[in-house]
């Protein structure tokens, strides 16, 4: 599946990612005793078939006994045939619907316990005309944040996957999905309401951010978001309301044998990254460790104007990676250099009319010496 994005020529929103990263994803929020039931794990959106296979890889590694159902939506029919495929090979239980998440949410009443996801990064973002915000219904109810109703990015639709993940995990459950850096600290109205929203409802638990050149045909760099609707001190979990962990994982992963863009985390830094967040959900808060972890309060993050940057908090020197997409820097690049020409063009006419003037004075001058 990851030679298959290269192969195909995926943007960088629907790469896959090394098994490690998406691992990365599961472990973070396991509990101390697994008990025989059934959870619903839900993956909307792109890519979903290559989930299937590595989320059943990071089931069997659970302890204890249980059993999983997948539920998912896509909106590409080759992926879709693709993943009922995986499933009936690996056999497990699944219902995958075909459409688009954005605007036919076919899956609306399903609450999942937990949500793994690797949606498309600024989908949208290339067009004219963005991803289709307006078509969005003014009462979806994904747009509801506790008593605050958002606004979605015309740009992309990264907010409206935020949305879209914690609406669909159960009021115990919690989310993990990769997301583009850019999102932690995205000026842009809307994306800093979503931001802003999520925080004061207190539904932000952890935020990782990892180095780039960890998906198969993109070196973009990338985020861990957990987002916890269980935050209160039930089931087994401690109460952490106030708190946020970050976790600065970019300076982890090493260079994949053979290759010389790609990494991959080692299975060590998945489980000291999750170990730190285990005991954050369940003991009580970590020791901050400068430049890898830290617990901050949430009027901290407020005081920092909702940024969820992790080296903002942990101490560590803010990346000097280019995280912006080049599908929006192309376009302000040139926007820049025409603004920058026209400028140009308006000092070379006054300069020439500057010229003419003093060639004028010149010869007024000259005729009155004669």
């Amino acid at each position: 599946m990851r030679g298959l994005g290269a192969t195909i020529g995926l943007p960088g929103a629907q790469a896959t990612p090394p098994d490690a990263d998406l691992h990365s994803t599961w472990p973070m929020p396991r509990t101390a005793k697994v008990k025989k039931s059934k959870p619903k794990t839900e993956s909307n959106g792109n890519g979903i078939a290559a989930l299937t296979a590595q989320l059943w890889q990071a089931a069997v590694n659970l302890r204890g006994s249980i059993e999983l159902s997948f539920i998912g939506q896509e909106s590409k029919d080759f992926t879709y045939r693709l993943c009922r495929m995986n499933l009936f090979i690996h056999g497990l239980d699944g219902k995958i619907e075909l459409g688009n998440s954005y605007f036919n949410d076919l899956l609306a009443k399903v609450k999942a316990d937990y949500l793994l996801a690797n949606p498309p990064f600024n989908d949208g973002s290339k067009g004219e005309n963005g991803w289709g915000a307006e078509r969005v219904l003014a009462k979806d109810p994904r747009l509801q944040l506790g008593e605050r109703r958002v606004t979605l990015s015309p740009r992309n639709a990264d907010t409206m996957w935020i949305l879209h993940f914690l609406y669909h995990v159960k009021s115990t459950g919690t989310a993990g999905f990769v997301m583009a850096p850019r999102e932690l600290s995205n000026g842009e109205t809307a994306r800093r309401e979503v931001r802003q929203s999520l925080v004061d409802a207190e539904y932000v638990d952890c935020i990782v951010q990892l180095s780039g050149q960890l998906f198969a045909n993109t070196q973009i760099p990338s985020a861990l978001w957990f987002l916890s609707k269980n935050r209160g001190g039930t089931g087994g979990l401690r109460r952490r309301k106030g708190e946020i962990l970050f976790l600065d994982g970019r300076k982890l992963g090493s260079l994949i044998p053979g290759s010389r863009k790609q990494k991959e985390l080692a299975a060590g830094e998945v489980e000291r990254m999750a170990a730190v967040y285990r005991t954050f959900r369940r003991t009580g808060i970590p020791e901050a460790i400068p430049g890898f972890c830290r617990v901050a309060t949430v009027d901290e993050v407020q005081g920092h104007g909702y940024a969820l940057t992790p080296g903002r908090y942990v101490g560590s020197p803010e990346s000097d990676e280019d995280e912006e997409p080049f599908e929006e820097k192309m376009p302000r690049l040139v926007a820049e250099l025409e603004r920058q020409f026209a400028e140009a063009r308006k000092l070379e006419a006054a300069i020439r009319r500057n010229v003419v003037d003093w060639q004028k004075k010149i010869r007024r001058t000259g005729d009155k010496l004669a």
